[in-house]
């Protein structure tokens, strides 16, 4: 993680162009297909009678819906490949995998709610939530696009499929909807907006960085982590820039041939 200044504040890198990028073709996409899927399945409700007005003969919801569906496919996809094929996603990837430390941070945070400890357990990179959320967000993507393709070619899937299962995934589609809709208009809404520590805005999704008392409040394991590392390059480099001066010191001081 890179760290600069700026009006003596020191920034650290949170997110990459390529990974904002992601993001907000996610964001997009998801609003999309969120609006577009439950007017399909709620036509009748009052918000969607000016979607209608759009339509006449012409299944525009639906095109839409399908369209945008590729479209958050085609990220998934590359986003696999970018936490595979790139050094910075590997690093990513390693830092999203659950580990032991993850349950004694839920348990130190569960006792910091409960008001047993006065602050949060210092997170690393990414904290247990923000892990959960992210494999939320895989786990859903795959049953979406699963369910959304079944239900979309639907004479290719009864060729294998019962036509009982049309209404089987039908229900899970709609559901996973829900619960996705929900997790992000509660969860990461509050994490990113509406946390009283956050408001009005994470603004790393946008500039990409994160300042140091941000960093300690959220990632403070991380940040020691950093820290130490640089008190160790500058140690290093300030041992690097002696022996450069003791060797010119002595090539100065050698007797002429």
């Amino acid at each position: 993680m890179n760290a600069t200044w700026n009006n003596n504040q020191q920034y650290y890198l949170r997110w990459t162009r390529n990974e904002r990028t992601q993001h907000w073709i996610l964001a997009v996409c998801f609003i999309v297909l969120a609006i577009t899927g439950f007017a399909l399945r709620y036509p009748e409700a009052a918000w969607v009678q000016p979607l209608l007005l759009l339509e006449e003969q012409f299944a525009l919801r639906g095109w839409i819906h399908r369209i945008a569906a590729l479209v958050f496919v085609g990220l998934g996809i590359y986003h696999v490949g970018y936490m595979l094929f790139t050094a910075r996603g590997r690093t990513l990837a390693k830092a999203l995998l659950p580990v032991r430390q993850d349950l004694d941070d839920f348990w130190q945070n569960v006792r910091f709610l409960l008001g047993r400890r006065s602050a949060p357990p210092p997170f690393d990179h990414f904290s247990y939530m923000e892990k959960i959320e992210y494999w939320a967000l895989v786990w859903g993507t795959v049953v979406m696009a699963i369910t959304g393709f079944l239900l979309w070619f639907e004479g290719l899937a009864l060729q294998f499929l019962p036509l009982w299962m049309m209404e089987v995934l039908t229900v899970i589609h709609l559901y996973e909807a829900w619960l996705a809709t929900l997790a992000v208009m509660v969860w990461h809404f509050y994490s990113v907006i509406f946390n009283p520590e956050v408001y009005p805005l994470n603004l790393s999704m946008i500039d990409g960085r994160m300042s140091e008392e941000e960093m300690r409040r959220e990632h403070g394991r991380e940040l020691a982590r950093l820290q130490q590392a640089g008190l160790e390059t500058a140690a290093q480099q300030e041992q690097e820039g002696e022996k450069a001066k003791e060797a010119t010191s002595a090539v100065g001081n050698a007797p002429a041939v």
